[in-house]
């Protein structure tokens, strides 16, 4: 299986986890949607560094250094993720929640992915 397939094994199952959290948080916690949004995000930007570090990019350990790196990685993707999501929820107020979510994970996943190649998990030569 390629690099590219298991990160995007890895990153539905994430998105999944993301969206069902936010969704949850929105619909049953009255939480605003944005930072429903956020925390969906964050629990799974979490799970997804684990599993992408042992197993999409099979670096081995853990380690620190690319932690904080993944962790740069997840606030710039969440940026773009909650910037969608806002402007989308202003321009449409109150409507299509879900798809709302569903957007701002479609953008974002291309952000992470390029991201994460290019500087988390290339090899040190390779970064960018």
């Amino acid at each position: 299986m390629s690099e590219l397939v298991r990160f995007f094994a890895v990153t539905v199952l994430g998105v999944i986890l993301d969206l069902a959290i936010a969704f949850a948080l929105h619909r049953w916690a009255g939480v605003p949607l944005w930072l429903a949004a956020a925390s969906g995000f964050a629990v799974a930007a979490l799970a997804n560094y684990v599993i992408h570090q042992t197993w999409s990019f099979r670096n081995g350990a853990l380690s620190l250094r690319r932690a904080g790196l993944y962790a740069g990685v997840a606030l710039a993707t969440l940026g773009v993720r909650v910037g969608i999501v806002a402007l989308l929820d202003r321009a449409l107020p109150g409507a299509w929640p879900l798809a709302i979510l569903v957007a701002g994970a479609g953008v974002s996943f291309s952000v992470n992915f390029v991201l994460s190649k290019r500087i988390v998990f290339a090899p040190r030569g390779e970064r960018a």
